[in-house]
């Protein structure tokens, strides 16, 4: 059936009267999500292991936000993340952002470095989809950003990165899994009115891909490989977050959003 159409309404985008949960939320890309959410209008809720980090990070934010609050919590540990449902309830938006790389070429992982990855990459995210997603069901609303990556679309082939080698194993299979999680989560709860995406941003400037890229030849190689010849913009990744967060979304589910300036097309 074709509905009648009506001029857009940016409303559609705004996130007042939202509370979001972000894990991860204090640094890296998972900062860029919470203060994207934060000039939404949502209140947002960061949560991270690093108590002292998160105060100076609430105190930074709360210069420029009134709606940010912090809560630690070790998202690999199940019992902390059970007490932190406990304690702030019923949340609308929850980004699972907290993620970690491994370096090691497949022949040397080592199990205790593939547990500790997969528990914060794939386990995690299931444990708090689990905790938080009766709420949204019961207020028929939510939504649900998995943080996968490019390599949760296609391989690390070392031919994209001639003489540097790219060696994270436990890494791409996590978030192949999540990409995995998300499509089941979506299907179960279609008719719900809560939508469970996942984001897969190729490179951007971050803490991790500084560590990894910044300067010198990965980066170049990098860059040389997109076709937009250039990693991301903060601004380019935070739309791209919203736009799955927002009402306007409400028929995007089970989806895979790559934002990669072309990276997955060759």
């Amino acid at each position: 059936m074709v509905h009648t159409s009506h001029a857009l309404d940016l409303s559609d985008f705004d996130l007042t009267g939202k509370r979001a949960l972000v894990t991860g939320g204090g640094d890296g890309l998972g900062r860029q999500f919470t203060e994207a959410l934060l000039d939404a209008g949502a209140e947002v809720i960061i949560a991270s292991r690093r108590k002292e980090f998160l105060d100076n990070v609430v105190s930074e934010l709360k210069k420029r936000y009134e709606r940010i609050s912090a809560e630690r919590c070790d998202v690999t540990d199940y019992d902390e993340v059970v007490a932190l449902a406990a304690r702030i309830g019923t949340v609308d938006i929850l980004v699972n952002s907290s993620g970690l790389a491994h370096r090691a070429p497949w022949w040397e992982e080592q199990s205790l470095d593939w547990k500790r990855i997969m528990t914060l990459n794939v386990e995690a995210p299931f444990w708090l989809s689990q905790l938080f997603l009766p709420g949204m069901i019961k207020n028929q609303w939510g939504r649900i950003i998995n943080i996968s990556s490019i390599y949760g679309v296609v391989a690390g082939d070392e031919r994209r990165y001639p003489g540097l080698g790219v060696h994270m194993p436990s890494y791409f299979t996590s978030k192949h899994a999540l990409i995995g999680l998300t499509k089941f989560l979506a299907a179960q709860v279609a008719k719900s009115g809560v939508t469970v995406n996942a984001l897969c941003p190729g490179s951007f400037d971050s803490p991790v891909n500084r560590q990894y890229f910044s300067p010198g030849p990965l980066l170049d190689a990098v860059s040389e490989a997109t076709p937009m010849g250039r990693i991301g913009s903060d601004r380019e990744l935070r739309t791209a977050l919203l736009f799955l967060a927002a009402p306007g979304s409400s028929f995007i589910t089970g989806q895979a959003l790559v934002v990669d300036g072309g990276w997955t097309i060759w």
